[in-house]
């Protein structure tokens, strides 16, 4: 991963509205394998006091779209899926923990854990993009 496409992918996530707006920040991000941090707070929660499932989506997606984008790839989602395993309580830091199992000319498949610190799984998505263009020409 070059230092050019690096430096786009904290770019692309630092001045995105909806990632701002949920609280997402990347950890890290290396070619092909991504690290998101959220903790969860009263606006990331249903009626349970747990993080709902579309902020944990969100977060999956997000997750597995930086994946691409560390390829030099921009993308946009075709389909997606998610296991939840574990209601994720209000106040706890949890970590998507994105990679890249398909890097092709026109798709992209990657999967997604979400994990605590402990690396407890509450979550496991998986994604397939369409490749639109380049990050970094």
């Amino acid at each position: 991963m070059t230092e050019k496409v690096k430096e786009m992918v904290w770019r692309f996530y630092q001045e995105n509205p909806y990632i701002q707006h949920l609280g997402i920040d990347i950890v890290s991000i290396e070619a092909g394998c991504a690290r998101l941090k959220l903790t969860v707070n009263r606006e990331h929660t249903n009626t349970y006091a747990i993080a709902h499932g579309g902020a944990l989506m969100s977060m999956a997606d997000t997750a597995m779209g930086a994946v691409c984008l560390s390829v030099n790839k921009k993308v946009v989602t075709l389909d997606m899926n998610m296991n939840m395993m574990k209601a994720v309580p209000e106040h706890k830091t949890i970590y998507a923990v994105g990679k890249s199992l398909h890097d092709g000319a026109r798709t992209m498949v990657a999967e997604c854990d979400l994990v605590d610190e402990g690396d407890t799984l509450y979550g496991r998505a998986r994604g397939t993009f369409f490749v639109l263009d380049p990050l970094v020409r």
